[in-house]
């Protein structure tokens, strides 16, 4: 009987050390999730847009239906006047062979100060090219 008090008491010291650690390291992976998402949702927002941009609407429509769009977890802020688009011939020498539409947005964190600020990169950005339809 003895013996199992002392075990008792070296489980709460042992679980009273680790949990610490263990919330620390939860907090770490929603933190990186919420990163994660993000980037998924920017990568998601490139395409629609350039598909968008492909089949013929115009840059001022596709930033008037983006304009109010946000992020899920707001770690990082979208602006739609940041959107970048280029169309390209496929072969500068000869213009028929159609065109490229190629867009990038860009993403920039929304944290002024903090740990989680040094380990985040400033700005997050996705691109993409896709063949325009005519």
């Amino acid at each position: 009987m003895r013996y199992l008090r002392n075990k008792r008491g070296q489980a709460m010291v042992e679980f009273a050390i680790i949990i610490p650690f263990f919330i620390f390291m939860m907090y770490g992976f929603s933190y990186l999730g919420m990163f994660f998402h993000d980037y998924l949702t920017l990568n998601e927002m490139t395409r629609d847009i350039t598909r968008q941009a492909s089949v013929g609407i115009s840059l001022d429509k596709i930033k008037e239906s983006y304009s109010n769009k946000t992020f899920l977890t707001s770690v990082y802020t979208f602006d739609s006047d940041a959107i970048e688009m280029t169309i390209a011939s496929e072969n500068e020498k000869d213009t028929s062979d159609g065109q490229n539409v190629t867009v990038k947005l860009t993403a920039w964190l929304n944290m002024e100060s903090g740990f989680w600020k040094s380990i985040f990169p400033e700005k997050i950005s996705s691109s993409l090219t896709m063949r325009k339809e005519e």
